[in-house]
């Protein structure tokens, strides 16, 4: 017996030896939505809860974004442009905006992928950071503790967060963090 797995880029068939009782599980899908780019558009504008992207923006000098790596698929190619726009809108310069490319114990990511996971506008216009976890002499901790957000419920106190390759310098331009004014 074959069967196709969707594993990878192309997918995975398996030989399954004869003689055994198989049953295939799938998940189930949602339903595609008729107008993806617009439903990105109206999400961002009118969020489900708090307050829209381009008022949370306002004022604030910096905005960092967190991306899957490779290895999850998302479809930041069609959400990113509408985001980074509204932060553009809001006032958040290009130079000060950066994307993260959030690779956990995973490889960084190669130029190549970077293009793919954001797209190639995107990884062109804005500055990408794809995060080492292997390399400990550059990572830098943050030791910040966040003040409360006015949309929480509740105030959030972390440990010193990791983050590589960046220098002091390079971190004080990318990095803003809720209720800290810049």
């Amino acid at each position: 017996m074959q069967i196709d797995f969707a594993f990878g880029r192309s997918g995975l068939a398996l030989d399954l030896p004869e003689g055994f009782s198989y049953q295939t599980l799938e998940a189930r899908s949602a339903v595609p939505l008729s107008d993806p780019a617009a439903a990105i558009e109206r999400a961002l504008d009118n969020p489900q809860a708090g307050p829209p992207l381009r008022r949370l923006a306002s004022g604030k000098g910096s905005a960092a974004i967190s991306v899957c790596d490779i290895t999850r698929p998302a479809p930041n190619r069609e959400v990113l442009p509408p985001l980074l726009a509204r932060l553009e809108s809001a006032g958040v310069p290009r130079q000060r905006t950066t994307i993260l490319i959030a690779t956990g114990l995973h490889r960084p990511a190669t130029e190549a992928e970077v293009e793919e996971i954001c797209g190639e506008w995107a990884a062109r216009k804005y500055r990408v950071v794809s995060h080492q976890a292997r390399r400990l002499a550059q990572h830098l901790s943050l030791g910040i503790q966040l003040q409360e957000h006015p949309s929480s419920l509740t105030s959030a106190s972390f440990p010193p967060t990791f983050i590589s390759p960046w220098d002091s310098s390079s971190l004080t331009s990318c990095w803003a963090f809720p209720g800290d004014g810049s």
